[in-house]
């Protein structure tokens, strides 16, 4: 396998590169995403019973023990519960947008990754096809075989190695695209019934 990675020349040190910190960035999203708890339709009926209730306080302390992006949100909210509503409205909205930064933390790289991995395998391509033609121009009679297939192999390699980085992450990319638009949508939709809910206290 080394050997493999050797003769794909000095472009397989940059892709390694990429692959690593595709890994890590991958493991590290898992992570943060597979340690939320907390059901929202349960999170939603008891907090919006302890504000019929008029009981803000006891609504944070639930809140605080689950770890959510809209539980967090909502925390925000009710901290400045009895203000005015655009106070109450700006401060989720200021939590929300925390919130979904923190859950496309790292996206970026890998976006970067799926395009660079294949240019670079590209880039390799060049440079292995550039090495054979050289062989050629240097050889007087027939070129050594040897000598050809470093070239050749160079340019092959390089490209596959950047497609097996740029393709599952593609994938992964959609799950974890697919997976922060539905807690996006829990967000907005629990959001809007709060800021309702909120307006009609006491009545």
């Amino acid at each position: 396998m080394w050997q493999i990675f050797l003769s794909g020349g000095p472009i397989m040190y940059p892709l390694l590169l990429c692959s690593l910190m595709a890994i890590t960035v991958t493991i590290e999203r898992l992570w943060y995403f597979l340690t939320l708890h907390g059901d929202f339709d349960e999170m939603r009926r008891i907090v919006f019973r302890m504000m019929e209730k008029e009981a803000p306080l006891e609504a944070i302390q639930y809140l605080q023990k689950l770890n959510q992006p809209a539980a967090r949100m909502l925390q925000a909210g009710l901290l400045y519960y009895g203000k005015d509503r655009q106070q109450v409205e700006n401060s989720l909205k200021e939590a929300g947008e925390l919130e979904i930064k923190k859950m496309e933390r790292g996206l970026g790289i890998l976006d970067v990754i799926i395009t660079a991995s294949p240019l670079l395998g590209l880039l390799g391509t060049v440079l292995g096809i550039i090495s054979s033609f050289n062989v050629l121009a240097a050889s007087q009679g027939l070129p050594s075989a040897a000598a050809l297939s470093q070239g050749i192999a160079e340019a092959l390699i390089t490209t596959a190695f950047g497609l097996m980085i740029a393709i599952p992450l593609l994938f992964v990319m959609h799950w974890l695209n697919s997976i922060i638009e539905k807690k996006v949508g829990w967000m907005n939709k629990i959001s809007k019934e709060f800021i309702e809910k909120y307006e009609n206290r006491g009545e």
